[in-house]
């Protein structure tokens, strides 16, 4: 594998005991334990943070910038999501949260994502009632994205053709500041709830951010800064768009009927496995989520995920939509045409099963794998630090395995020698009895 991935998940190895955990729960087989400690499979792993969220001794972690790595900027604008208005109590109001962000990193400017989302509204109505390649799968979650190039490349055509409100956003928050401040450089900063976000805008720095830092290294400095003040709203703002922060909140705009939400990463992979096989049918829209009721789940979020999605919305019943339409700044901003919005580059799937360039030598391998599964005993335990049995064949033709981290089969050999052993003993006693009555009789 040749390809350069960029990632936001790794490991204290200090922190790491070589439990199995990480290799139980990810869904791309991308962890495995060796020499004791766990490893990421570069080309597998999607962020998903999984692994995050399963270790009991907290090895796996979201790798983001933090606020010392922006401290000496100047000219910040920073982006948040609709879930990181969750994170705090309701008594603080948006415009209060906003108010201390902008604080906390002294930028300019604090804007979020629900614009974004408004323009993605009318575009995913539009484009759902003129297409005839559904159900659409929406884009919304990175995780999603890269779990069905890994694992479910014959569904990426049903996958949407738009960008994510965050790129879009920046996208709309760099022509802005190119029009209002030319001469200055902006530094685009957003705050993200999940680490696959963090990676995938990292990949992706053409219309994007330049800093993504996560929840959790802004939480406590932002939550010390926090005054009930009830603020006025920074920047453009559409309400409806908070509740995309939760599960379902995308899907709303559809007829119940017309679109499934889903959170989970367990739950969409049966979800997308039932689509593979069409048995999903008369759904125009899939809503999928890698984390338990939507980005208020994201792993780099501090505070639970049902105590958030409660707050998520009683915000949303709480704000004063009427006033905030009628408010709204930066009306200079032009209508945004639906290319603006529409993802450039193509997704392509991502070949984990190449196991050599040269297809002879890559076919030599898969029958060496079939051999080695023969011989395993398929009862996937994870024992030998891999996921499955198939797995752990794949990474003896890679060469990164050996067939007796097998514990199964390391006893059996170990049988084996003890009873050579046992055997070898038993000769060499008769051997040795037989020169002593040897020697005797000569006596």
């Amino acid at each position: 594998m040749s390809e350069k991935y960029i990632h936001s998940v790794a490991i204290n190895l200090q922190r790491c005991r070589g439990c199995i955990h990480c290799i139980r729960h990810c869904p791309t087989e991308a962890m495995r334990v060796r020499n004791g400690k766990s490893l990421i499979i570069p080309y597998r792993c999607i962020d998903c943070g999984e692994c995050i969220r399963v270790c009991p001794y907290h090895a796996p972690f979201g790798f983001t910038h933090t606020l010392d790595s922006i401290a000496y900027l100047d000219n910040i604008v920073v982006i948040i999501s609709p879930e990181f208005y969750s994170q705090f109590s309701t008594k603080y109001s948006v415009g209060d949260i906003q108010e201390a962000v902008r604080k906390v990193t002294n930028a300019k400017e604090v804007w979020d994502t629900t614009y974004a989302i408004y323009l993605l509204e009318n575009a995913l109505l539009d484009y759902v009632n003129s297409s005839h390649n559904l159900p659409l799968i929406s884009t919304y979650c990175p995780a999603i994205i890269e779990l069905i190039q890994v694992r479910f490349p014959t569904l990426i055509p049903n996958l949407s053709p738009f960008k994510s409100p965050i790129e879009i956003m920046g996208q709309i928050i760099r022509e802005y500041w190119s029009k209002n401040y030319s001469n200055e450089k902006l530094n685009l900063v957003y705050i993200t709830p999940c680490p696959a976000l963090a990676s995938y805008l990292k990949e992706n720095k053409e219309e994007g951010v330049d800093f993504v830092i996560g929840i959790d290294n802004i939480y406590l400095r932002v939550k010390k800064e926090l005054q009930e003040n009830k603020s006025e709203i920074l920047k453009l703002f559409y309400p409806k768009g908070i509740l995309c922060g939760t599960l379902g909140g995308e899907s709303q705009i559809f007829n119940e009927e017309e679109a499934i939400s889903v959170g989970g990463i367990e739950k969409v992979v049966k979800v997308l496995e039932d689509l593979e096989r069409n048995k999903i049918q008369e759904i125009k829209f899939l809503e999928l989520r890698a984390c338990e009721e939507g980005c208020v789940g994201g792993v780099l979020n501090p505070e639970n995920y049902y105590l958030a999605k409660k707050r998520m919305h009683s915000i949303y019943k709480n704000l004063d939509k009427e006033k905030i339409e009628n408010t709204n700044l930066l009306k200079d901003i032009a209508e945004v045409h639906i290319s603006k919005i529409v993802r450039m580059s193509p997704i392509s799937p991502r070949p984990i099963w190449k196991l050599d360039e040269d297809i002879n030598k890559a076919l030599k391998k898969m029958d060496e794998m079939k051999k080695i599964l023969q011989i395993l005993p398929g009862l996937d335990c994870g024992s030998c630090g891999a996921p499955t049995c198939a797995s752990l064949a794949e990474d003896i033709v890679r060469g990164n395995a050996q067939v007796y981290d097998c514990i199964f089969l390391l006893k059996e050999k170990l049988w084996e020698m003890a009873k050579e052993m046992e055997e070898l003993s038993r000769r060499s006693s008769s051997v040795i009895l037989k020169r002593r009555e040897e020697e005797n009789e000569d006596q």
